[in-house]
């Protein structure tokens, strides 16, 4: 699979990089659409994943929903590096920032609640 990917990005880039010239515009939807590509291809993958992590929570014992954080995160991580990606790929460098700040903040909002029973288990711990 990863052989796959391999190629069909560096194809792509080779694409791009032509039509960068004339039309920069076609190149940034060229890179958008192999990235949807790559996803669509490593979509068993992510059903993987997911397995993984309930196996784990089940392991764990946790009812806190901590495969679905670790799930929403993945999720989260892999949608803003694509998009902050594509606003490099557009000459819009600061845009991407934005993005990964706004998806630092989000994981750290997602990770609240799981911080938060933490620091209850050990103030219990510690009393």
């Amino acid at each position: 699979m990863i052989v796959k990917v391999t190629a069909l990005c560096v194809a792509a880039a080779m694409i791009c990089s032509a039509l960068r010239i004339q039309r920069p515009e076609m190149a940034t939807a060229l890179s958008l659409a192999a990235g949807l590509a790559v996803l669509a291809m490593i979509g068993a993958r992510l059903s993987e994943a997911r397995r993984w992590a309930e196996a784990f929570e089940r392991l764990a014992g946790s009812a806190g929903g901590l495969s679905s954080v670790i799930l929403k995160g993945a999720g989260i991580a892999v949608i803003s590096q694509l998009g902050a990606q594509l606003c490099v790929d557009a000459g819009e460098s600061a845009l991407a920032g934005r993005i990964t700040l706004a998806a630092r903040i989000a994981m750290l909002g997602l990770c609240a609640p799981l911080l938060a029973e933490l620091t209850g288990l050990l103030e219990r711990g510690a009393a």
